[in-house]
């Protein structure tokens, strides 16, 4: 963007870019949820380059190239893999966290728990591969997203989808491939 006259109209990939850098200085501990809630409302106003990057000054630049700063997309801010493995224990994704676009999550007799209630996903789609012998996976959507369950198999284990509703057209796409063994694989809402 130092490349850009800031009295350009921004466009909605622009703005598309610093949202996400938001989410991801906040998954960094650089801003409260009180001012990325805050700074995503004054992103969405924004209409030049200079309101853009007006929002973003106090932040260290990224060198995933946003699309604000003329260096290509945002594809790899915040896209990364999140692995979630255990033999025998438990593992637990949950609170506030920044979702990446794909997750690894796999288990033996052990169980692990995800739950995207309190996550932070400016993803389109997720990618979930979830690989389970004889132990339990639980994944727990927002109502609102859309569970779709590809490629996924299992022997004399049990795959269970109660996240069925119709999805808003905004919210994320949770995509879920893999095996289950002998274990359980379950997809539900959170508790009302």
């Amino acid at each position: 963007m130092t490349n850009l006259d800031g009295r350009l109209r921004a466009s909605h990939s622009d703005r598309d870019a610093v949202i996400e850098r938001l989410r991801v200085a906040t998954g960094e501990g650089r801003l409260s949820l009180e001012e990325l809630e805050e700074r995503i409302e004054r992103t969405q106003a924004a209409r030049t380059y200079d309101d853009l990057r007006a929002i973003t000054a106090d932040l260290p630049r990224d060198d995933a190239g946003l699309a604000m700063l003329g260096t290509g997309g945002a594809g790899g801010v915040g896209s990364g893999v999140l692995e979630l493995q255990t033999k025998y224990g438990a593992v637990q994704q949950k609170d506030y966290w920044v979702v990446p676009a794909r997750i690894v999550a796999s288990c033996g007799s052990g169980s692990v728990k995800i739950d995207f209630t309190g996550a932070v996903c400016s993803h389109r789609e997720v990618l979930l591969e979830a690989t389970c012998g004889m132990g339990n996976i639980l994944v727990i959507v927002p109502r609102g997203w859309t569970v779709r369950i590809d490629s996924l198999t299992t022997n004399m284990g049990t795959i269970t989808n109660k996240a069925t509703e119709p999805g808003h057209p905004d919210a994320p796409v949770l995509r879920v491939t893999g095996k289950v063994g002998l274990g359980t694989l379950k997809i539900k809402y959170p508790r009302r």
